[in-house]
């Protein structure tokens, strides 16, 4: 049916169809649009879901990482620094461990 129809839509073959054959393209080609259309539905919704999943794996990892981020910075601060008088006109600071024996 759909191989007569392009047929008949292309000027080729035999060249007239009759108003049931055409009414039966039409629904043909109803139901395979349908069909086509719920396949991309099936697709679409699956990248979808793909997406969130991906979407969930660089937000926790990005929680992570901003973790680690904050833990450095702690320890940052936490750290014990002494100031060391220097020749130079700024001061010269150092982890205060450094000068425990």
């Amino acid at each position: 049916m759909l191989q007569k129809g392009i047929r008949y839509m292309f000027g080729g073959g035999d060249g007239a169809m009759n108003l049931e054959e055409l009414l039966l393209l039409e629904k043909h080609l109803e139901f395979w649009i349908s069909q086509i259309r719920s396949a991309k539905m099936e697709i679409m919704l699956q990248e979808i879901q793909s997406l969130r999943n991906k979407e969930g794996v660089l937000k926790n990892a990005n929680k992570f990482l901003l973790e680690k981020i904050e833990e450095n910075n702690n320890s940052i601060l936490d750290a014990n620094f002494t100031t060391v008088d220097t020749n130079y006109s700024y001061p010269l600071t150092m982890p205060s461990e450094i000068f425990q024996f």
